[in-house]
């Protein structure tokens, strides 16, 4: 290999061309730690919970609104 005492903005461009398609290994899952399943947990059923809460909100009464019960 020839010593190159500079970087070539072309050469890196050829190379990265060169590579662009390739598909490398895939990487096997790992297992979560305990922190991430707590986060990933979450978010489940924070995704999950909300049409729950718009559902509730919309039958809320408004903030400082009285209902009388009509029973």
């Amino acid at each position: 290999m020839a010593h190159r005492p500079r970087p070539s903005r072309e050469r890196a461009l050829r190379q990265i061309e060169r590579h662009a398609f390739e598909v490398g290994p895939t990487l096997p899952s790992r297992r979560l730690t305990p922190v991430e399943q707590l986060l990933d947990g979450t978010a489940t059923v924070v995704t999950d919970i909300e049409p729950v809460t718009t559902a509730l909100h919309q039958m809320a009464p408004a903030v400082g609104e009285y209902r009388l019960s009509t029973r």
